[in-house]
């Protein structure tokens, strides 16, 4: 009895290169999906990037108007006396420390931020109204807006509140 161990893999039909093709073929189609891969781990990453930038403003904007609220209720005048449309920023100061407003914008960490402080007008019935109107002493716009730049684009999230003096 004789066994033979050896095959013929080798098809007639087929080229001696086919299985190169084929290995070329799947390596192109790996090298495009790990290139998609990077591409949206970067994306995701830029994303990611954006919503901590945007969270932390939100934050800061957020401190700014507590700030205010805090002096105001320290002290109404406080607030009325201050130039109306120049930038301020929060700062704590005195001892025990307290809130106040210090004329300027604020840089903190690549954040830029600043208080502005508008009247208010109201029309016959009471309403807040931009234009016309007649001035409401007892009660202030609050603007607080927080810029920044990341990878060339510059951004800023804006909050306002309206404070009234309600207590004589």
């Amino acid at each position: 009895m004789k066994l033979c161990f050896y095959q013929n893999f080798h098809n007639k039909n087929q080229s001696p290169g086919f299985g190169l093709v084929e290995i070329l073929i799947a390596v192109s189609f790996i090298g495009l999906a790990l290139a998609g891969l990077i591409t949206l781990t970067n994306l995701t990453f830029k994303l990611s990037q954006q919503a901590k930038n945007n969270l932390i403003a939100a934050n800061l904007a957020t401190e700014a108007l507590e700030a205010v609220r805090a002096i105001k209720e320290e002290s109404w005048s406080t607030i009325s006396s201050l130039t109306i449309g120049n930038p301020y920023h929060p700062q704590k100061a005195g001892l025990p420390l307290k809130w106040s407003l210090a004329a300027g914008n604020e840089n903190l960490n690549g954040f830029m931020r600043q208080v502005v402080i508008n009247n208010v007008y109201r029309d016959g019935q009471f309403n807040i109204v931009s234009s016309g109107g007649t001035l409401d002493p007892d009660t202030k716009k609050i603007t607080s807006s927080v810029f920044w730049s990341y990878k060339g684009q510059s951004y800023n999230a804006t909050l306002f509140v309206y404070l009234t003096r309600w207590q004589p």
